[in-house]
């Protein structure tokens, strides 16, 4: 027994030392590229260990879902920062509403013990992590929680979801088939909280100028020559009228696939899925099957190597920023936000960051949306990355409450979206909004909820009648009724409700069925941790190479050959071996 004890520290130690060597840099992404409401409350969180005091131990312990710690206990946090949000005056990561309304309401007191910038969480984690000082709760990506889990460090968390979790936390996990609480579950027990996936809400949309088509007398594009003619026009014929050469057509940065100026959108549109963000962990991939119903690595596939040839050639014409490859999601977006460049692909949230403020502040701008074409006659499938979960919350072994997350989480999912408080969405200081949930130190999501909100403001538009929309509609509503009326601050709220606005089309790939999504459905495999870093470097350069031309569009099956060669192969193996490709 003694020895075997001794093999699970040892194997333990060796994950996270492990984990310490591969350490990587987290990405500008949806959550960190400034949207201070939406895209902010995904960014990484967590809390850390509190030795008990002696009051600790006569603690009174809700006994279910709902209840008080009584005196109260003390939970203690670690923070990703968004560099690019704006906090209302008073509010900071350690006292604002929601710290407020856990202690008054839980008796649960939340501390930080550290807070880092957003491209510094991840390194700061993994070092947490082989320390073996681990947080009460924090927030890891997919390749973390298989590490953790492996080690034996982190809470089996089975007996605490039955007894703590919410009616209402629970139908977030168990929806769309329950595949947010099958990811976190391993060997039949609960071992994380799923901060994210059951839904495509990452598809991407193409956002254009619209007063520079009008500009130049251009129509939406239909298919992908469209959009490759109206990027040239934009950086040819001067569509702000300025008598200048000084536009682009097509946003990107050195992180190139990404919610906010990403090429996500612009791969689809050839039928290519590649995923690989330039500062991600290098092993959240897609997967395609092939004719023999094996799992191919969409990355590899002749559809990339198309496209990429069409980007080289936009690059050449000077229909992308020049010095893109050094540039992140700050640089791109003011280069945006500035007049300079036309056209975006994009999540949901980018009408909320960076360009909200541009219809109000822009005499005449204005931002069209819409959905994903395609290069020839069958429609684009949008990929998505959000059916598993990305991040999980997970618990040491060490806490003393492993229930209060749940209890936290509880709140946090009824404020937003079961009895919905807008107090607890967004804040009016003198006239400016400022997002409030991206302040909680967890959070959670109701998978699908945005396009059916979406769907119901827009019945209740058309037939007049509101009784129907519950609290969270009623304020959707009220928002884009403002922006009818000419309040210029509802621009982005109007994007995202109105009829042909953000949810809507997401919601028309779901009905439509135009979501690509991985047919691996399981986990980081052991070489995907081992090799993914270095395999997505060598990626992120083959890439942004071809691009500017400084190789030839060819290197791409040099690229591709070495990627077998040098743990690719391994990977294919161990997925198709898995029994998760589906």
């Amino acid at each position: 027994m003694e020895l075997k004890k001794a093999k699970a520290k040892v194997k333990g130690s060796a994950m996270l030392s492990l984990l310490l060597l591969m350490t990587t840099v987290t990405a500008c992404t949806n959550s960190d590229n400034g949207n201070a409401s939406t895209n902010a409350s995904n960014s990484p969180s967590a809390t850390t260990s509190t030795e008990g005091s002696p009051a600790a131990s006569t603690n009174s312990v809700p006994n279910g879902p709902e209840g008080k710690y009584d005196p109260p206990i003390e939970v203690t946090t670690v923070r990703s920062l968004n560099q690019a949000a704006e906090l209302a005056p008073g509010d900071t990561y350690d006292e604002n509403i929601w710290t407020k309304t856990f202690e008054s309401d839980l008796g649960i007191k939340v501390k930080n013990t550290w807070k880092v910038n957003a491209e510094q969480y991840q390194n700061k984690i993994a070092v947490t992590m082989a320390s073996g000082d681990m947080p009460d709760f924090m927030n890891v990506d997919a390749q973390q929680f298989q590490i953790l889990v492996q080690a034996g460090t982190i809470a089996d968390l089975t007996d605490v979801y039955a007894k703590y979790a919410s009616d209402l936390t629970k139908s977030s996990f168990e929806g769309s088939n329950s595949l947010r609480l099958k990811a976190a579950t391993i060997d039949g027990k609960i071992m994380g909280i799923p901060a994210d996936g059951g839904e495509a809400a990452d598809t991407q949309l193409i956002y254009i100028r619209k007063d520079w088509l009008n500009n130049l007398g251009l129509q939406p594009p239909k298919t992908m020559d469209d959009v490759i003619n109206i990027a040239m026009a934009f950086t040819k014929n001067d569509p702000d009228k300025n008598g200048k050469n000084d536009t682009y057509g097509l946003s990107l940065d050195n992180n190139l696939f990404n919610g906010w100026s990403g090429l996500d959108g612009f791969f689809n549109g050839y039928h290519a899925y590649p995923f690989n963000p330039t500062k991600g962990t290098g092993t959240s991939l897609n997967f395609i099957k092939g004719a023999d119903g094996k799992a191919q690595w969409a990355d590899v596939q002749p559809e990339v190597k198309t496209a990429l040839g069409k980007l080289a050639d936009l690059f050449k014409q000077g229909a992308i920023y020049p010095e893109f490859s050094v540039i992140d999601g700050n640089k791109s977006a003011e280069l945006v936000t500035s007049g300079k460049v036309g056209m975006t692909f994009g999540a949901f949230w980018v009408p909320t960051w960076p360009i909200n403020n541009m219809y109000k502040d822009v005499p005449g701008a204005d931002w069209g949306i819409y959905p994903l074409v395609s290069s020839d006659d069958q429609p684009a499938l949008s990929q998505s990355m959000g059916g598993l979960p990305s991040h999980y919350f997970v618990v040491s072994k060490k806490s003393k409450h492993p229930e209060a997350p749940f209890l936290l989480l509880n709140t946090y999912i009824e404020k937003i979206y079961g009895h919905f408080d807008k107090n607890y969405h967004t804040v009016t200081v003198d006239g400016k909004d400022y997002g409030e949930f991206g302040l909680a130190p967890i959070n959670g999501g109701l998978p699908g909820n945005n396009p059916r909100a979406a769907a119901a403001v827009q019945a209740a538009k058309k037939s007049g009648d509101t009784s129907a929309l519950n609290d969270e509609q009623k304020n959707y509503y009220d928002q884009v009724a403002k922006f009818e009326a000419g309040d210029a601050t509802m621009w982005a709220a109007n994007k995202l409700w109105a009829e042909g606005g953000v949810f809507s089309l997401l919601g028309q790939y779901v009905d439509n069925k135009q979501v690509f999504t991985s047919t691996y459905v399981g986990n980081p495999t052991p070489t995907m941790i081992a090799k993914g870093p270095s395999l997505r470097d060598e990626e992120v350069k083959m890439m942004t190479s071809i691009i500017m031309g400084s190789k030839p569009l060819d290197y791409f099956d040099e690229w591709a050959a070495n990627w077998l060669a040098s743990g690719g192969q391994s990977i294919l193996d161990e997925v198709n071996a898995s029994g998760m490709v589906q």
